[in-house]
C-alpha cells in the first residue's frame, strides 16, 4: 500500500505544482468566510480518484471536494479513503508553498495506512498502523517531548465559526504564556506531519473536518505520538471536529487538559453531527 499511496501523491502533486502562484482570481471560489477551493483542488481530487476507482472499484472514498462537505456513514463496512486534495488552499491560492496532499486508507472506521505529501519540498510522510514512520523512506519519530514548557505547538483560530473564536483565543493565549511558542503554518495536514516527525511538538484545532486529519492522526501515533479529539476519544472518524496531537503521552494530557474550556463547543452547533 505504501507505494501506492505515493503513486497517488505524486500524481496529485505534480497537478498542484503546476498550478502553483498561477491561479487567477477566477478559478477561485468561496465555500463560506476564508474558506476556499480553486480548480485545483478539484482536478487533484478527481485524477487520485480515477487511480483509487481502477484498482479498488468498490472502495468508499470521502473528498473534500466530492463530498459536498457532509461525511459519509461510518456504518458502511466498505474500506474507506479519506481525501484532502489540497490542505492550505489559502497558502496555495496566494504563492505560499506550504500546502499538502493529504490520504488516508481506512478499514472498520480507523486509518490504516496514509500519507501527508509536500509537493513543493517533495517530502513524503508516510504511516502504516503496522508498520511505522517514514520521511522519504527513512524511519522517523517525534520530539519525544513531555512537557508543555519544552513544547513548540502549533494550532489555528476556527474562522469557520467565528461564534466560538474569543473562547479559543483564551486558550491560545493561556497555552503561549507556558509554552516555548506558537506556529501558524495553515495546513493542519502538514502541522500534524511535522508533530509526527519532531519538527512540532503538538498541535492542536477546533473547527477541522476528517479529510484535514484522518492521515495526519495515523502519523502522530506511528511516531510515537497521541492524537485525538478535545474530548480524548478516537472514534466517529468521519465526524471529526477537533483534534489535539502531542508528541508524547505526557504532552497529549497537559494538552487535552488545556483546551477543556472549548470542548464545550463539540456540542453546538456546528460542530456537533
Amino acid at each position: 500500500m505504501r507505494s501506492f499511496l505515493v503513486e497517488l501523491s505524486k500524481v496529485g502533486g505534480k497537478i498542484a505544482r503546476e498550478h502553483f502562484a498561477t491561479v487567477a482570481e477566477k478559478d477561485v471560489r468561496s465555500k463560506g468566510q476564508h474558506d476556499y477551493v480553486s480548480h485545483v483542488d478539484r482536478l487533484v481530487e478527481d485524477a487520485i480518484i480515477r487511480r483509487i476507482r481502477s484498482r479498488y472499484p468498490d472502495h468508499q472514498i470521502l473528498g473534500e471536494e466530492t463530498s459536498g462537505g457532509h461525511p459519509i456513514s461510518s456504518d458502511d463496512e466498505r474500506p474507506m479513503w479519506i481525501i484532502d486534495p489540497i490542505d492550505g488552499t489559502t497558502n496555495f491560492i496566494h504563492g505560499i508553498p506550504a500546502f499538502a496532499i493529504s490520504i488516508a486508507y481506512c478499514e472498520h472506521g480507523e486509518p490504516k495506512d496514509g500519507i501527508v505529501y509536500d509537493p513543493m519540498r517533495d517530502e513524503a510522510f508516510i504511516g502504516e498502523a503496522t508498520g511505522g514512520l517514514w520521511l522519504n523512506g527513512d524511519r522517523v519519530a517525534t520530539s519525544g517531548c513531555t512537557e508543555i514548557a519544552n513544547a513548540l505547538l502549533a494550532s489555528a483560530l476556527p474562522f469557520r465559526f467565528p461564534e466560538a473564536m474569543d473562547d479559543c483565543v483564551k486558550v491560545f493565549v493561556a497555552l503561549q504564556r507556558r509554552c516555548d511558542d506558537h506556529r501558524r503554518g495553515g495546513s493542519a495536514a502538514l502541522d500534524m506531519a511535522y508533530v509526527a516527525v519532531g519538527r512540532l511538538d503538538g498541535y492542536y484545532e477546533l473547527g477541522i473536518h476528517p479529510w484535514d486529519t484522518a492521515a495526519g492522526e495515523l502519523l502522530v501515533r506511528c511516531g510515537g505520538g497521541v492524537a485525538t479529539d478535545y474530548r480524548g476519544s478516537t472514534g466517529n472518524l468521519t465526524g471529526r471536529r477537533s483534534i489535539v496531537c502531542g508528541a508524547t503521552p505526557d504532552l497529549h494530557r497537559g494538552l487535552l487538559d488545556a483546551v477543556k474550556p472549548i470542548a464545550a463547543w463539540l456540542d453546538r452547533a456546528p460542530f456537533a453531527t
